[in-house]
């Protein structure tokens, strides 16, 4: 009866009547909060950063996505027929077009409009697995389980899979994603424009307001994201190879997937490292137009036996690095290492560091990388370490830049830094970026992006039906594999999902591509909110910038205690991103 009350005193403030049937609500929030398809008493429908009650409000810069949601809720009786439309932002003479997708998901040009809606999945128990969260403990999420959302669907899937029209059942909320890219060359000023919520043969109009600020985001990121991508992935649930349309799909999301390399496959893949493969011309248009990738791994997962003996090591490193020297100066490369390695392996690990390291040729210059936190009786042997946040050391890290090495995060890990799956907040990938610009990592690594096909640690089928099933990481019963380091995780490794699955043709979505989630959009968030940092801090903004990220992330990686300190509230991020782009437009005057 108090959700019901509530309810009526907001559709009277709002813009959508009580006498309307089948609809109770319409309001809308930030992309920084998972509502829940059975939420309807949650307290961002009254007031949040992106609403007021009646206007969705929104702010940003130019060379910017900025994403919102508007939820639509029904009443007792189920809703038919519903869909949204934003067909401009206007100021003046300046605006921002809607064009309609194309089949190809990544076909950009043109498209600063984009509408979405969000898929939700059903999750009955917590993630178990001690490296994500203690089950139980105090840095557990407070809410992991129901229907949470999680696949940003385009409009154009199949019907009954996420295509316009919708129906949405009695007492539900169905949330519609909406992204707009601000191009270079627009004007600063306020847009206006209205969202349509066409629902049982009538139309709604939620008025929008964005305030675009006069600087811009840079082209190049100021830190990496590298996710692991593996190209048959696609191919075995899409049918075909699908790696331009992959690559065009995380350039926008400003992040870069990555796997190992050779001399030949670079060459083959050239454009995605000089920037060609990134312009109108190639289908893309936004973050980083014309701006190639720097990542460029030479192994992955492993070295290979290429480096055990030290004449192999200097040949091969000698050959790569005066390569990637003549063909792509500015690249990022390492030699990957065995593994979240054991005691065990770091004779060895020694021994192939040594091989590399003694060469007096170019090859002495090829990195090594290890995902392992830092430890002694690796000092020296390793150039880039890698741990997950609740083996980061602070002190370590910084120890290791005065020598001229580095030292970079990757996964997650509450309560140390935020957890990447379906069952945590959806601003805990955000979460990490901003870990990682307060304590001054340049690389962000995880682990999958598309581990639909799960790897060798699964028992039993390893063809995963990842939109009907959201456990995506399950090692239970993997043999010799302690039972502390087994358990199942939702979502884990999959920030992508199959636009088309010829595995299993009744989740087939119909789109020629991948397919977004509210976690890979965290990030891409967290990323620009970066460089909003990134900015301010050249800008000698160091007040708003410490202020803001202690806010944000006051005690992470090695400095955190029990619980979670960062925030879990999209609310939270924005009011510090509103503070950082007033400061630096002011700045810039």
């Amino acid at each position: 009866m108090k959700d019901r009350a509530f309810a009526a005193v907001f559709c009277l403030i709002g813009f959508v009547t009580g006498s309307q049937a089948g609809i109770r609500a319409i309001w809308a929030v930030n992309d920084g909060e998972k509502i829940e398809r059975d939420d309807l008493s949650n307290p961002n429908k009254a007031r949040n950063s992106a609403w007021d009650g009646k206007t969705v409000r929104l702010f940003g810069a130019r060379n910017e996505i900025i994403a919102f949601q508007v939820i639509v809720e029904s009443d007792e009786t189920p809703v038919e027929g519903v869909s949204i439309a934003l067909p401009r932002l206007s100021s003046g003479r300046s605006v921002i077009h809607y064009r309609a997708p194309a089949a190809d998901p990544s076909s950009y040009t043109g498209r600063n409009i984009q509408l979405f809606s969000v898929n939700y999945m059903l999750v009955k128990e917590p993630s178990r697995a001690n490296w994500v969260w203690r089950p139980d403990s105090p840095a557990a999420p407070k809410d992991p389980t129901g229907w949470k959302p999680v696949q940003i669907v385009p409009e154009n899937a199949r019907k009954g899979r996420g295509g316009f029209p919708l129906r949405i059942d009695p007492e539900s909320n169905q949330a519609f994603w909406i992204e707009i890219y601000t191009p270079r060359d627009l004007a600063a000023g306020t847009y206006r424009g209205e969202v349509a919520v066409q629902a049982d043969g009538r139309r709604h109009r939620v008025p929008v307001q964005l305030e675009l600020f006069n600087f811009t985001l840079p082209d190049e990121n100021s830190m990496h994201a590298m996710l692991y991508y593996s190209g048959d992935q696609p191919e075995l649930y899409q049918g075909r190879n699908l790696d331009a349309e992959y690559h065009r799909f995380a350039h926008r999301n400003r992040v870069e997937l990555v796997h190992a390399y050779n001399e030949s496959s670079v060459k083959a893949a050239m454009g995605r490292f000089n920037g060609k493969a990134f312009l109108p011309t190639e289908g893309y248009s936004g973050p980083g137009e014309g701006t190639g990738n720097r990542i460029i791994p030479l192994t992955f997962y492993g070295p290979g036996r290429q480096f055990d003996e030290k004449a192999d090591a200097w040949k091969r490193s000698d050959g790569w690095m005066s390569f990637l020297a003549q063909a792509v100066p500015k690249a990022l490369t390492f030699l990957y290492m065995p593994d979240e390695p054991g005691r065990q392996q770091f004779d060895y690990i020694r021994r192939l560091a040594d091989n590399i390291h003694s060469n007096p040729g170019p090859g002495g210059k090829l990195p090594t990388f290890v995902t392992h936190s830092y430890t002694p009786e690796l000092e020296g042997a390793i150039d880039y370490w890698c741990s997950g946040p609740r083996g980061y050391r602070i002190d370590m890290a910084l120890k290791e830049r005065t020598q001229g090495r580095d030292y970079w995060v990757y996964n997650g890990g509450r309560p140390a830094g935020g957890a990447v799956t379906i069952d945590a907040p959806a601003t805990d990938p955000r979460s990490l970026i901003w870990a990682s610009f307060k304590h001054g990592i340049r690389l962000y690594f995880y682990w999958h992006a598309t581990h639909w096909r799960h790897n060798s640690q699964k028992q039993g089928e390893r063809n995963q039906n990842v939109w009907a099933e959201t456990v995506t990481f399950d090692n239970r019963g993997q043999p010799n594999k302690p039972i502390r380091d087994q358990g199942f995780i939702h979502g884990d490794g999959v920030l992508i999902y199959p636009g088309e699955d010829k595995l299993h043709p009744d989740q087939d979505r119909s789109i020629a591509g991948p397919i977004s989630t509210v976690q890979l959009a965290n990030f891409r968030r967290g990323l620009q909110d970066h460089q909003y940092l990134t900015m301010a801090k050249q800008l000698g903004l160091d007040e708003v910038v410490r202020t803001s990220v202690e806010k944000i992330v006051p005690r992470v990686f090695s400095e955190a205690g029990e619980t979670v300190s960062f925030s879990e509230s999209g609310n939270d991020y924005e009011e510090a991103r509103y503070k950082l782009a007033r400061a630096i437009a002011q700045a810039k005057r």
